[in-house]
């Protein structure tokens, strides 16, 4: 094994912008002030068959476009796509990386110049992330073994419906295999990185603060993989002193689950990597010419509706300018990365956008093959991945918030997710009375997809 880690904190030169993530509304852009520092770290785990990497970054989250480009150039390192994973933390304190999803003019009315400059700026990102993980890859590497527990702890709670709390913290260290010695420590929990609150402050958030909790009393590395987090928010009150009361209560229960020998069960190699991809359905076949012309002319309609610069007249503004080029010019489905790694006692799950906690919970009782480690933020974030029973509530659960409409299932609905990462309808439930998800609905897919990559 061989572990790197680049404090990536944003600075004007060489980032052309310092506009920020995470936050709807007016521009944020920080101005030199850092709570916490952005990292970037890669794990390279040569199992004696292939090299697999795993890269995880201080960001809010990654566009689809960033994650093809930066996966393009790590895939001729290591020969095989399914042995790179890539996960974002999901604090929004850091840099605005890429152009799409979220939209910058619709999430914070950025002008074209600024928007320039954030491209500009997620160029530097990506060639910083790919060097990361060459010079990864070419350090002498440890040899190590692997072993993997559990602990809990709960720093959040459920903002969607007030459920589930997802409170297990996953725990995989490394050690030294000529002498025992603790080499490093993976470790994830599910919850949204905004302790901190909505200010102008670069900063990792509660798993930095973890992060350096469990490297300063253990004195070796420490990785944070976030979860299933899309509807977990960090206990009240958000603001700066909450980053370090929640990632102390987070790191101290990977130390004491460290420290606390005998709950581990050692992970062997090799390391089999799945990869695939499903593409969501919308609650409209944009793919249907009269369907695309409706709700074109839908959205043409609610520009004169909602009031001028508000969210919802800058969303149908550019679902108007996209629906113009035909169904090549708007999203029809969202395309979702899965991606599995099996190990001798461990399988990492890996799941693409904000998924909500139902999918950890349904993998986790539904998987009989042993401990499982779900993972998201995967590899790309272009929108929320709710329940069905989340797409179907609507407006009746958190505003719309996660099911991305409010009084009608064929609309974006305004201030929810597909408003802010540009989509023109949400993900596809089942009808009205029906409760469970039935095929060709998000939920089903997402689950059969899932199951299917775990039991082949």
């Amino acid at each position: 094994m061989s572990v790197k880690t680049l404090d990536y904190t944003p600075a004007y030169p060489p980032y052309p912008s310092l506009w920020m993530g995470g936050y709807g509304g007016a521009p944020r852009g920080n101005a030199g002030q850092v709570g916490k520092r952005l990292r970037a770290q890669c794990v390279v785990i040569d199992d004696g068959v292939s090299t697999k990497v795993m890269l995880r970054v201080d960001v809010v989250s990654i566009p689809r476009e960033v994650h093809q480009e930066i996966r393009s150039l790590v895939d001729p390192m290591i020969g095989d796509t399914a042995d790179f994973m890539m996960i974002a933390s999901h604090t929004h304190s850091g840099p605005f990386i890429g152009t799409t999803r979220p939209d910058p003019y619709i999430l914070m009315g950025l002008t074209a110049a600024d928007i320039n400059a954030v491209a500009a700026t997620t160029d530097v990102f990506i060639g910083q992330l790919v060097a990361l993980v060459q010079q990864t890859i070419n350090m002498a590497r440890t040899p190590v073994t692997l072993w993997y527990a559990e602990g809990d702890v709960v720093i959040g709670y459920n903002r969607a419906d007030g459920s589930a709390v997802l409170d297990t913290v996953p725990v995989m260290v490394a050690r030294r295999t000529n002498n025992n010695a603790l080499f490093a420590v993976l470790f994830g929990y599910a919850c949204h990185a905004v302790a901190r609150g909505n200010d102008k402050v670069f900063c990792s958030d509660y798993p930095g603060a973890a992060t350096d909790r469990i490297t300063a009393q253990l004195g070796v590395p420490a990785f944070f993989f976030q979860g299933a987090a899309g509807d977990q928010d960090p206990l009240d009150p958000h603001q700066p002193s909450q980053v370090d009361t929640l990632g102390n209560q987070l790191g101290n229960e990977v130390i004491a689950v460290v420290n606390n020998t005998g709950l581990f069960s050692e992970v062997t190699g090799p390391i089999v990597t799945a990869y695939t991809e499903v593409d969501l359905p919308l609650s409209v076949d944009l793919g249907d010419p009269a369907a695309l012309i409706n709700q074109s002319n839908r959205y043409y309609g609610l520009m004169g509706e909602y009031e001028p610069g508000s969210f919802g007249s800058k969303h149908a503004e550019v679902m108007t300018q996209q629906m113009e080029h035909g169904s090549v010019g708007v999203p029809t489905a969202m395309p979702m990365p899965i991606q599995r790694w099996r190990m001798g006692g461990l399988t990492i799950l890996a799941l693409a956008h904000e998924v909500l906690s139902p999918y950890a919970i349904k993998l986790r009782n539904q998987y009989q093959g042993g401990d499982l480690w779900v993972m998201a933020y995967a590899n790309e974030t272009e929108g929320y991945v709710a329940a069905n029973y989340i797409l179907q509530a609507g407006g009746s659960e958190h505003l719309g918030y996660e099911a991305g409409w409010i009084d009608d299932d064929t609309i974006s609905g305004e201030g929810t997710w597909t408003t802010f990462y540009a989509y023109p309808a949400p993900l596809k439930a089942s009808p009205d009375g029906v409760s469970q998800a039935v095929p060709g609905t998000a939920e089903h897919l997402v689950i059969q997809t899932c199951m299917n990559l775990l039991n082949s």
